[in-house]
């Protein structure tokens, strides 16, 4: 039995599915758009970036039905990457998702 199939029978018999944690790589600006800011710039721009991001992303989640399986999404940072608690199923959705480049598991993070 595959993994999906394991999962909408255990969903329809009322067991909550497991939930992971995974780190989400998401686009950011080129270098080119952010050299001539000063640092302090840059850091306002990547955050604006990620915030942008991480709504894109809440919308695609309601919009494809992972509502129920993606338990919380990361405040966004100066950084390129939100941190998900996710069911493996949605984590798998994910990597369809606009602006998403990598999905990986926190425990394989190096």
């Amino acid at each position: 039995m595959n993994r999906k199939v394991a999962q909408d029978s255990a969903a329809a018999n009322g067991v909550k599915p497991a939930f992971v944690n995974v780190l989400l790589k998401v686009k950011r600006p080129a270098p080119e758009e952010l050299t001539h800011h000063s640092r302090k710039e840059r850091y306002q721009l990547l955050r604006a970036n990620a915030e942008a991001q991480r709504e894109q992303l809440q919308q695609w989640i309601a919009t494809h039905n992972l509502s129920d399986e993606v338990r919380s999404v990361s405040p966004a940072t100066g950084f390129n990457m939100l941190f998900v608690e996710c069911t493996p199923h949605a984590a798998q959705a994910l990597l369809q998702a606009p602006g998403v480049i990598d999905v990986m598991p926190v425990d394989q993070v190096d």
